[in-house]
């Protein structure tokens, strides 16, 4: 073997250039550099953060190609549905989804929302005409995610299929669910970010109720909801991986600022940020406690009006839980945390902590700990057809960008909109179906939710006629279809019913995708086409009291707590007729404790059980005429039935049995804390 060739390297190790000295490295050359080679990230790590991708699996590495994300987190209504949960899913709920699913092809969705209730949408449709998810794609390996993926469940999602990924059978790579026993550490740009999940809708009336649930989990019927074991099982984990060192981030689908027991949630788990979606507005909002409460009294209302709610729902339901969770003390030790949550918060708007600090003797204010108040930073997120945020993060600070296709104004300028190929759209995001082009020139657009943009002046009716007529040659505006929001009512915006609804839509979503009707019965009150049937043990019971003829008009019957049930009709009129044929000894309100047959309308509810909650209202959802609104969820569509779990099959087709917790002799599954050890690919 030939001896190795003799080298001439210079004191620093460095060869010398044709054998001449030479002090340090040639020009161009630079030392290795103490990791072995190994490749360092230059730049800052981007988390694309987004909301209600209904399904649509393959967006997600779309979005994150053109936001250069290195991780997504995502906050609920990601299609949890595969194969078999179409025939679980509700008719109600399956009319939701199908509408607002980016799935579906427009002539499908026009089809679907002319089908009458009586009529099953699956009859309408085979199971390959309704896509639900592309879910199946991604547990067959047909397509992959690019980039790790943290998401928690929404309000529609199959809690069947959550319950397989959490037992192991469903696996994906890279698609990580934070849960109320999982959280997840990533340690990138400097900063250690914990994430911390809770999904589902919050509806007070449900969360004692695990529905078709078989763990700590629940759901049914193509929708699910939070339940209280789950928040003192998520306070149970962040307590046990708590580090100072780490920047806490709670992701949920509810909206915290919307509802105040996720508020006081999100203090109790010491989080730095919230990210949530739920409220569906083209916008993103970001923003603090201190930015949009006038003192801390105002927030203290807020708290005081969702503990108010909260109490009425506990108290009616409590003997049942603490008996059903008796033998078992782990449930036990997930309850009192989660009450001692509402134990902390205020009962009246002028007084007491939220925070759950020390109370000064003769202050009835208190001692406020005003930290979580300026500091903990929220983000609520447009859909993902609409908008997203970007954490960017790098050197220890975390940075953000949000972008937004927003609202279309441009019918405002008279002149028509460019036809033939899509628009392009602010930030880049991708427009795929059109919707007619606007026609409310001149009128006042109802923003959702919070209040409204100032109205234009009227334009003088030539430049009216002309504005119309153009707007009538205009190509549609394309826009990805949405679930409208909630529009303020027409009395506060000075215009009629009607022209409130088509300014509404000129900008997208003018009513909530998820409606409610939360009316409770309280004497007879101004005529509806519902009424409330008292002193009845089941349906049966309640059709044959009922004629012939009235009992042909009704269209359904639901049961509202144990010997209560309401009934709809068609019309008022129909309601009318059923009641006056009863008798008058009927229409009598039943005295205290009595079960008599009584017949009365379902009356619109206000906020009962408030207390001197302040000017907040409780979180009662009503309907469309229900009055000013405080706090509500926008999340859920099952209304808020306070007062127990009567009925089955209410709101999007979600229970509401009594009973407690289900399954209380059967532990909870293990809070399997995560790893402290800092996981870059996401696991914890």
């Amino acid at each position: 073997m030939a001896s190795p060739r003799p080298h001439n390297f210079g004191p620093q190790g460095y060869p010398l250039a044709n054998g001449a000295p030479q002090a340090g490295p040639p020009p161009g050359a630079t030392p290795l550099l103490p990791n072995n080679g190994r490749v360092i990230q230059n730049g800052p790590t981007r988390i694309l953060c987004i909301a209600d991708v209904r399904g649509n699996l393959k967006s997600l590495n779309e979005l994150a190609k053109q936001a250069r994300a290195d991780h997504i987190i995502h906050t609920g209504d990601f299609g949890f549905y595969d194969d078999t949960s179409l025939e679980r899913i509700a008719d109600k709920t399956l009319k939701h989804v199908a509408q607002y699913s980016p799935l579906l092809p427009e002539g499908v969705k026009r089809t679907i929302a002319q089908v009458p209730p009586q009529q099953s949408i699956k009859q309408r449709f085979t199971p390959d005409q309704l896509p639900l998810s592309e879910l199946s794609m991604l547990l067959d390996k047909r397509i992959t995610l690019d980039v790790p993926v943290y998401t928690v469940w929404g309000a529609c999602e199959d809690v069947r299929v959550l319950e397989k990924f959490r037992s192991g059978e469903y696996k994906v790579d890279k698609l990580h669910i934070i849960d109320e026993a999982n959280s997840r550490l990533l340690d990138i740009g400097g900063v250690k970010l914990r994430l911390l999940g809770l999904g589902g809708a919050v509806v007070m009336h449900k969360l004692f109720d695990n529905g078709e649930g078989k763990t700590t989990i629940a759901g049914g019927q193509g929708t699910m909801w939070t339940t209280l074991l789950q928040m003192g099982e998520l306070i149970d984990t962040a307590n046990r991986v708590y580090d100072p060192s780490e920047t806490r981030v709670f992701v949920t689908h509810a909206s915290p600022a919307r509802e105040g027991m996720l508020n006081q949630l999100s203090v109790t788990l010491k989080a730095d940020f919230s990210i949530s979606a739920g409220l569906h507005f083209r916008y993103g909002s970001s923003y603090n406690e201190f930015s949009v409460n006038p003192s801390l009294d105002h927030y203290r209302g807020k708290l005081a009006a969702s503990k108010a709610s909260f109490n009425d729902v506990w108290e009616t339901v409590r003997s049942e839980v603490e008996s059903a969770i008796s033998s078992n003390d782990a449930q036990k030790t997930l309850l009192e945390n989660a009450l001692d949550v509402v134990n902390k918060m205020p009962s009246i708007a002028n007084g007491g902590n939220p925070f759950g600090g020390p109370v000064a003797a003769g202050n009835a204010a208190g001692q406020v700990d005003e930290s979580a108040f300026k500091n903990m930073w929220n983000f609520n997120l447009a859909d993902a057809a609409f908008g997203y945020l970007v954490l960017e993060i790098e050197g220890g600070r975390i940075a953000t960008e949000m972008r937004a296709q927003g609202f279309n104004f441009a019918h405002r300028s008279g002149k028509p909109a460019v036809g033939g190929a899509p628009q392009a759209v602010s930030g880049g995001l991708p427009v795929t179906t059109a919707s007619p082009a606007p026609t409310g020139a001149g009128r006042p657009v109802v923003t959702p939710q919070f209040g409204q943009v100032p109205p234009t002046r009227a334009p003088v009716p030539g430049q009216q006629a002309q504005a119309k007529g153009q707007s009538a040659r205009a190509s549609p505006a394309p826009v990805i279809p949405k679930a409208p929001s909630p529009q303020q009512p027409a009395a506060a915006s000075g215009q009629p019913a009607g022209e409130e609804k088509a300014a509404a839509d000129t900008n997208g979503a003018s009513q909530t995708e998820k409606t409610a009707d939360s009316p409770v019965p309280r004497g007879e009150k101004k005529p509806s086409n519902i009424l409330f049937l008292s002193g009845f043990e089941n349906e049966q019971a309640v059709r044959d009291v009922l004629s012939e003829e009235d009992a042909a008009k009704v269209e359904k019957i639901e049961k509202y707590g144990k010997f209560n049930h309401i009934v709809t009709f068609p019309t008022v009129d129909d309601a009318k007729t059923v009641l006056d044929h009863q008798s008058a000894e009927n229409k009598k309100p039943a005295a205290a404790g009595a079960t008599r047959k009584t017949f009365k309308y379902f009356e619109q509810r206000g906020g009962r059980g408030q207390g001197n909650a302040g000017t907040w209202q409780s979180s009662t959802r009503g309907g469309a005429n229900a009055g000013p609104r405080g706090y509500t969820s926008a999340s859920d569509s099952e209304g808020a039935r306070r007062g127990g779990f009567g009925g089955r099959g209410r709101g999007r087709g979600g229970r509401g049995g009594r009973g407690g917790f289900k399954g209380s002799n059967d532990s909870p599954a293990p809070s399997t804390p995560s790893s402290d050890k800092p996981a870059p690919s996401g696991d914890a």
